[in-house]
C-alpha cells in the first residue's frame, strides 16, 4: 500500500471515527435533554402532590423525579458525555450540563427525598388546643439537617461552574437553576435553625414570656408602623396563652430615655427613641428597637421578658388567609378586607383612641385564639403565611438569651441592619410619618436601586424613592384623627414625610437630589454609617422624588437594600449585584 493510499485510508477512519463519536454524543444528547425535561416534569407533579398532602402520592412522584434526575445524571457521568466537554465553545455548556443534571440528582435523592418522605407531618407544627408538639418539632431536625447539607453543596457545585460562556438559553436555565437553589438553600438553612431553637423557644425546659408588638401601618414607621396592641405570649412545654395585653400608647413619655442613647443616636433620631415607646422604632434595626421597647416593658409591669417579637398589619391578613374569616365586634376580617378594615375604616368608625385600642387588642386576642386552638382551614398556608411575612421584613424577632440571638442574628427575621461587630453591608431605607396621622395609609411609594458604574473594587450606587399621598377626593370629610397635621398645620390631604437613607459601612455619599434639585450632600454619621434625610410635605396626588448617588466598596456578590414595609402586599426591599 503506497503511503499516499495510506494517509487517506488513515485520515477517513479518522473521520469515520469522529462522525461516529459525534453522532454517539448527539445522541446522547438528545437523551439528557429528554431526561431532563421529564425530570422538570416530574418536579411540578412532586409539588403538586406535596399541595394535596397524601403520603402516597408524593411518595410516587418522588420515586418518579428520583429516576429522571438518576438517568440525566448518569447519561452525563459516563465516557461518551466526557467527549462532549472537549471542544472549544460548547464543552463549557455540556460541563454545565453534567453539573445540572448531577446537582438535580443529588437533590432529588438527598435534599428533597428527606423532606418529602416527612411532608405530611408538618401540619404537627402547628397548634392544636394551644399546644405545639416539641417532639414533633424534635423529630424534623434530622430530615433539614440532611436537606440543607445537600442544597448547600448543590449551590457550591453550581457556584463553580463559570457560566458567563454558556449559549444563550442555557446560560439562562443555568442561573434560574443557580438561584432556586441557593434561595432553597438559605430558607432550609434558616429551617434547619429554627427546629433548633423552637423546643427552647416553646418552653421545653420551663416556662417562657415573650412580648408581641403589633405594627400598625396606617403611622409609618422605620420598620414598619406605629407600635400598637401589644401582647404577652406565654409559653411552657409548648402549651401557648395570651397573657397581659396593653397598648404603646398607654406608655406616655418619659423625660429621659429609658436607656443611655448614643450622641449619634440623638442626633439622627432625637431622645424620642428612648423616652416614648411608640417611637421605639424610628430605627430600622429591630434588636435596638426592641431592647428599648423590652426596657420600658419591663419598667412599668415588672416581669422579665425571654424576647420581643413583633408583626404588622399586612403580616395578619396573610394569616388570615389561612385560618378564613374571623369575627372581631362588627367586623368580619378576612385576607382580602383585614388591611382596609384595621388600617382606615375602624378609625373612621371608632373615633374614640382608647376604644381604637381596645379594639385592637380584640383583634390581637382573637386571631391569636383562632391560630392557638388549632381551628385553622389551610394548615399549611400558616406556615407559608409567616415565611413570606418573614421574607417580607414584616415580622422580626429578637431574644433576650445572647447565645439564641446569636444564632438567628445574621437572618432577617433577626431585622438587624448591622451585624455582629457592627459593620453594614447594605443600604436602609426607611420612612416615617411627621404628620402625626394615620395618613400612611393613602402613601404609595417604591424604591428602586441600579448600580451605575464599578471601579477599582467601588461600586456606585444609585437610590431613587418616589412617594406619592393618595387620599380621597374630598380629604377634608376624613377625621381629624386620620388627617392629623394639628401640629404641624398641615391640611387634610397632606402628608409629612420623612424618607432617611443610612449607607452601608465606609460608603461616600456622592450627590443628593429632591425633587429634582441638587441638594448639598451633607450626612450624619452613626455607627460607621453616612445617615441622609430628606423631609417632604406631599400634597395629594403630587409625586415626590428623592435620589442619592453612594459609592460602595465592593465586598460582596451582592448589596442588600432594606426599605421600610408599606401596606401593598410585596416586598419593597430588593438586592443588587454587586461589581
Amino acid at each position: 500500500m503506497s503511503r499516499r493510499r495510506a494517509v487517506l485510508l488513515a485520515s477517513g477512519l479518522l473521520l469515520l471515527v469522529v462522525l461516529v463519536l459525534g453522532a454517539l454524543v448527539g445522541w446522547r444528547a438528545l437523551q439528557v435533554n429528554d431526561s431532563l425535561q421529564q425530570a422538570v416534569r416530574d418536579a411540578e407533579s412532586l409539588q403538586t402532590s406535596l399541595e394535596s398532602g397524601e403520603q402516597e402520592e408524593i411518595d410516587t412522584a418522588l420515586a418518579r423525579l428520583q429516576a429522571s434526575a438518576d438517568e440525566a445524571a448518569d447519561l452525563t457521568g459516563g465516557a461518551i458525555w466526557s467527549l462532549a466537554t472537549i471542544p472549544p465553545f460548547v464543552g463549557d455548556d455540556a460541563q454545565g450540563v453534567r453539573t445540572a443534571a448531577r446537582v438535580v440528582s443529588d437533590l432529588s435523592n438527598d435534599g428533597i427525598g428527606p423532606l418529602a418522605e416527612t411532608a405530611t407531618q408538618l401540619d404537627r407544627l402547628l397548634p392544636q388546643d394551644g399546644r405545639i408538639d416539641t417532639a414533633a418539632v424534635s423529630d424534623l431536625r434530622a430530615p433539614i439537617a440532611t436537606a440543607a447539607q445537600a442544597l448547600a453543596a448543590a449551590e457550591a457545585d453550581l457556584a463553580a461552574e463559570d457560566s458567563s460562556g454558556f449559549v444563550g438559553r442555557f446560560r439562562v436555565k443555568y442561573r434560574e437553576l443557580t438561584t432556586l437553589v441557593s434561595d432553597a438553600a438559605q430558607a432550609m438553612d434558616s429551617a434547619q435553625v429554627t427546629v433548633g431553637l423552637l423546643p427552647d423557644l416553646l418552653g421545653q425546659d420551663g416556662p417562657r414570656s415573650y412580648l408581641l408588638v403589633f405594627q400598625n401601618n396606617a403611622e409609618i414607621r422605620a420598620t414598619g408602623g406605629l407600635p400598637g396592641a401589644m401582647s404577652v405570649l406565654e409559653v411552657d412545654d409548648g402549651a401557648i396563652a395570651l397573657g397581659r395585653q396593653d397598648s404603646a400608647a398607654a406608655f406616655g413619655e418619659r423625660d429621659e430615655p429609658v436607656l443611655p442613647l448614643t450622641d449619634e443616636e440623638v442626633e439622627v433620631y432625637s431622645e424620642k427613641l428612648g423616652t416614648f415607646m411608640l417611637d421605639a422604632n424610628f430605627t430600622p434595626d429591630w434588636p435596638r428597637a426592641a431592647e428599648l421597647i423590652r426596657a420600658r416593658w419591663e419598667e412599668v409591669h415588672p416581669e422579665e421578658l425571654d424576647g420581643v417579637l413583633t408583626l404588622d398589619t399586612i403580616a395578619v391578613s396573610y394569616l388570615l388567609g389561612a385560618t378564613g374569616p374571623v369575627d372581631v365586634g362588627p367586623y368580619t376580617l378576612t385576607a382580602d378586607n383585614a388591611v382596609d378594615t384595621l388600617l382606615n375604616q375602624a378609625y373612621i368608625d371608632i373615633p374614640e383612641p382608647s376604644a381604637q385600642d381596645a379594639f385592637f387588642r380584640l383583634v390581637a386576642k382573637t386571631v391569636f385564639e383562632r391560630i392557638s386552638s388549632g381551628d385553622v382551614g389551610a394548615p399549611r398556608e400558616l406556615l407559608r403565611a409567616l415565611v413570606r411575612a418573614g421574607d417580607e421584613g414584616r415580622v422580626a424577632v429578637n431574644l433576650t438569651d445572647g447565645a439564641e440571638q446569636e444564632q438567628i442574628a445574621e437572618r432577617r427575621v433577626a431585622g438587624a441592619t448591622t451585624d455582629a461587630a457592627g459593620v453594614a453591608d447594605g443600604f436602609d431605607v426607611t420612612l416615617l410619618d411627621g404628620t402625626g396621622s394615620k395618613m400612611s395609609y393613602y402613601l404609595e411609594y417604591r424604591t428602586r436601586a441600579t448600580v451605575t458604574s464599578c471601579t477599582d473594587g467601588v461600586a456606585r450606587v444609585r437610590l431613587a424613592t418616589t412617594l406619592v399621598s393618595d387620599p380621597p377626593d374630598s380629604p377634608e370629610d376624613l377625621p381629624r384623627y386620620i388627617t392629623g397635621g394639628v401640629n404641624v398645620s398641615t391640611e387634610p390631604g397632606e402628608q409629612l414625610v420623612q424618607v432617611r437613607m443610612l449607607t452601608p459601612s465606609d460608603a461616600r455619599l456622592r450627590g443628593f437630589t429632591i425633587r429634582g434639585k441638587q441638594i448639598r450632600p451633607q450626612a450624619d454619621q452613626l455607627d460607621g454609617r453616612r445617615v441622609s434625610t430628606a423631609f417632604l410635605l406631599l400634597e395629594p396626588d403630587e409625586p415626590a422624588d428623592v435620589t442619592w448617588t453612594v459609592d460602595v466598596p465592593v465586598t460582596g456578590e451582592s448589596i442588600p437594600v432594606r426599605v421600610t414595609p408599606g401596606i401593598e402586599p410585596r416586598d419593597y426591599s430588593s438586592t443588587l449585584r454587586a461589581c
